[in-house]
């Protein structure tokens, strides 16, 4: 017997959202990135890449949560611009979400469900 694994679909992580117009958002996928349906993004040069976890001396994440993939963008042969994501204003599934890596001290996770919070994304 064969194996499967699928990848999830667009927005499967989305338990619930206001109005796609209100809580998603549109940006461009910085060069050399491969991102995931669930993916959390941040801004880096204006650019959505992968959330790297990176946390201060509180355990707050240095660079806010800027949303959450909505489709999977392949970016690893140039910039891809109109990439779906959600920003705002929703209610999402925990296991559908794909979290920095959690260091040895731990809290990358945390720190990032607070930082969507701000947002009005609920993690459940």
């Amino acid at each position: 017997m064969t194996d499967f694994t699928e990848n999830l679909h667009s927005g499967t992580y989305l338990a619930f959202e206001v109005d796609p117009q209100i809580s998603r958002e549109t940006g461009t996928v910085a060069s050399g990135q491969d991102l995931v349906v669930g993916q959390l993004v941040m801004l880096s040069g204006g650019n959505l890449v992968a959330h790297d976890g990176a946390l201060n001396t509180a355990g707050d994440v240095v660079s806010e949560v800027e949303g959450i993939m909505f489709d999977a963008v392949d970016a690893t042969g140039g910039a891809v611009s109109g990439a779906v994501y959600t920003k705002r204003l929703s209610t999402v599934k925990d296991d559908d979400l794909t979290y920095p890596t959690e260091s040895t001290a731990g809290g990358e996770k945390a720190a990032c469900i607070a930082s969507m919070a701000a947002n009005n994304i609920i993690v459940r």
